[in-house]
């Protein structure tokens, strides 16, 4: 502890400028008697002092006024260099003009005097310059440091990129999302590339001064803006400083916007389209009705009236879907759950639709004594209603559609199959999307694509799973399953 106190005091002492003004003036004093000591000796007779190196040329004895003028130079810089330098003028001037026995004795003093000014000086300059630069250096390794500082907190990664194409920094952000990766080149870091690539890269432009941004989307569908901008680094080179800001989630908001709007676009589309066919036909029809001046025999008039209902059929299904979906959205059609056969739902959904369907053959193959299950039984029809209809408008008139039910794995499981025109593979997993009507001609006109929506949604609804299978000129089966009713649930 006392070593390192005094080393502290010491270091004290060398920065205090009075110290060194000190040691200057002792320099000057200790010289200049060096420099007369010869007439010291002559004036106190010291005989044994009578050396002839200080009767001598006096050259050498000026030089050690270089001594105290460096110095002074290095301390304190030109000024007191200079004001030194004349302070030693003074000292040789008493010996040239009164007791030097050499020719032009002024003339070396002079000289001397004028060098060693010189030198003083510069030994300053080269000083001031040296402080300087590092000052300078300090001050750039400290804006770089804070810089440095500031990437490293940026939430944003953030890459230095060397004209190499070498890695020289990545901030913390940059790591987690891409991992370690200085050292690297960043064409074979960031992309997998062998070499560089100026559509990627564009490494030119930046360190031509041009700042470059673009949206870059990555193999594993990653989307980043990437700012890139020329950067000066420490040792001078200019790099590329490239900020890159995840905005996958932002592109699939935007995407899902898009979608959205143009779902929109479909519904009023097709609702506009859908409602204006089957009032269209009723009003053609009760306008044939009221024609008196026509009388419409007894199978006319059942025909016509045929098309009524059937028109009102469509536009009910229409008007049920488009609502369903839309309460469903909003969670204001919850399901009321309550313990309840399948087989009841089915029987009195196909009693129906035998009616209105007329032209299909409807069919049930439902297992015994299937287990209840815990539903919104008015849900349930609702999905039956909708998967035979979806069955008829793609199958031909006379053909068949054969409900199903079993247990499979502790649910209990229906289908719906149809021998109808069947869904192309690609189709298959869209085919449960909000306003998607698939490609293949549909026997029936009409359909907003929100039938099979509001099942999926149903269905989820109640824990279960619904999904479809088909080959193409064969037809559909569609699936679902639903959670077996726990024990003790009463109905209600």
């Amino acid at each position: 502890m006392g070593e390192v106190d005094f080393s502290r005091r010491l270091s004290d002492v060398f920065r205090r400028r009075d110290f060194h003004r000190t040691l200057i003036i002792f320099f000057f004093v200790y010289y200049s008697v060096v420099y007369y000591f010869g007439e010291i000796v002559d004036l106190a007779g010291w005989e044994a002092l009578r050396w002839d190196f200080f009767y001598g040329v006096h050259d050498v004895h000026r030089l050690f006024f270089l001594i105290p003028i460096i110095y002074a130079g290095y301390v304190f810089r030109v000024k007191w260099a200079l004001i030194t330098a004349f302070a030693v003028f003074l000292v040789f001037l008493p010996r040239a003009l009164l007791v030097s026995p050499f020719a032009d004795p002024s003339l070396r003093m002079v000289l001397f005097t004028i060098v060693s000014g010189i030198i003083g000086a510069l030994t300053g300059m080269v000083r001031n310059e040296s402080e300087r630069r590092s000052r300078l250096e300090v001050l750039i390794k400290t804006e770089r440091d804070k810089l440095l500082g500031i990437l490293e907190r940026m939430e944003d990664g953030v890459l230095i990129i060397g004209p190499d194409y070498r890695i020289r920094f990545m901030n913390p952000s940059m790591i987690r999302e891409f991992g370690e990766g200085v050292g690297y080149y960043c064409y074979e870091y960031l992309h997998g590339l062998d070499e560089p690539c100026d559509q990627v890269c564009k490494m030119e432009n930046i360190t031509n001064g041009a700042t470059e941004r673009r949206e870059y989307t990555f193999a594993d569908d990653r989307t980043y803006d990437v700012i890139a901008s020329p950067f000066t680094d420490s040792d001078g080179e200019v790099c590329q400083l490239a900020t890159f800001r995840n905005i996958t989630q932002r592109k699939k908001v935007e995407t899902e916007l898009i979608e959205l709007n143009q779902l929109k676009s479909d519904l009023l589309s097709n609702v506009s389209h859908e409602l204006r066919s089957p009032l269209t036909s009723i009003k053609g029809i009760v306008s044939s009705l009221l024609q008196k001046d026509i009388k419409l025999d007894d199978e006319t008039s059942e025909m016509l009236l045929t098309g009524i209902s059937e028109e009102t059929d469509r536009l009910a299904s229409l008007v049920t879907n488009i609502l369903n979906m839309s309460r469903l959205e909003a969670g204001a059609w919850k399901p009321e759950k309550e313990s309840c056969y399948i087989t009841d739902i089915i029987n009195e959904v196909l009693e129906r639709q035998k009616w209105v369907q007329k032209q299909y053959v409807f069919e049930a193959n439902l297992e015994p004594d299937l287990p209840e299950i815990y539903a919104d039984y008015n849900q349930m029809k609702q999905v039956m209603i909708n998967l035979l209809e979806n069955a008829a408008a793609y199958s031909e008139e006379g053909t068949r559609i054969t409900v199903t039910s079993r247990t499979v794995d502790g649910m209990v499981e229906v289908s719906v199959s149809d021998q109808g025109v069947g869904i192309p593979p690609e189709d298959l997993k869209k085919i449960f999307d909000k306003f998607y009507r698939g490609r293949q001609s549909r026997q029936k006109p009409g359909g907003t694509g929100l039938g099979l929506a509001v099942c999926q949604a149903i269905i989820q609804a109640h824990g279960g799973q619904i999904w479809a299978e088909s080959k193409t000129g064969q037809g559909s089966t569609f699936h679902f399953r639903l959670p077996v009713a726990p024990s003790g649930e009463g109905q209600g």
